[in-house]
């Protein structure tokens, strides 16, 4: 194999290497039937101001039925769209414990912020991968610098069995099981 061969076929055995490094999260990143705080729930909740309930996640979508205050609905699950990345950055070389794995960090490195979980806890895109770790836990080790901007559609059936989706969902209460 001539010289310049070689070479091209080094540059590309690091690509993904150096490609890892630096990737960022498919943005807007949909996180299917995530409850974005400590103790989220779906189950029955109770209208407490009316509200109005589409056919999809969009206004334009035609409104499925319309929600009245004093009414229950059962929260059947919902999606947390990130419409921006929060980030955060490693202040030194540690090691984080996160649902998956320890992850070491080098000094700079960038962790994206993609769903807040309660509790500090967030759902984090680093080098390609996903996975929860508590930010205010390694705070000696990570800095946050912002937090992600995102949506919550919640899907919620009525007692006439009327399916519609909103994200309105502070018109809810009964949402949180710890309160």
């Amino acid at each position: 194999m001539n010289l310049r061969a070689q070479i091209l076929l080094l540059l590309l055995l690091q690509a993904p290497l150096c490609l890892g490094q630096n990737l960022k999260p498919p943005i807007p990143y949909f996180d299917y039937g995530a409850c974005p705080f400590e103790c989220c729930t779906y189950r029955r909740w109770t209208v407490e101001a009316d509200t109005i309930l589409y056919r999809q996640r969009s206004p334009t979508s035609g409104v499925a039925f319309r929600a009245k205050k004093g009414e229950h609905v059962a929260g059947l699950t919902g999606v947390v769209i990130t419409l921006k990345p929060g980030q955060a950055v490693a202040k030194s070389t540690s090691t984080t414990n996160t649902s998956a794995r320890n992850v070491r960090l080098r000094p700079g490195d960038t962790l994206y912020l993609l769903t807040y979980e309660g509790e500090d806890v967030f759902k984090i895109w680093y080098r390609g991968k996903i996975f929860e770790a508590n930010t205010y836990m390694n705070q000696k080790d990570i800095k946050l610098l912002d937090r992600p901007q995102a949506v919550w559609w919640v899907k919620v059936k009525n007692s006439r069995g009327q399916v519609g989706w909103t994200k309105q969902n502070q018109n809810f209460g009964d949402i949180d099981a710890c309160g």
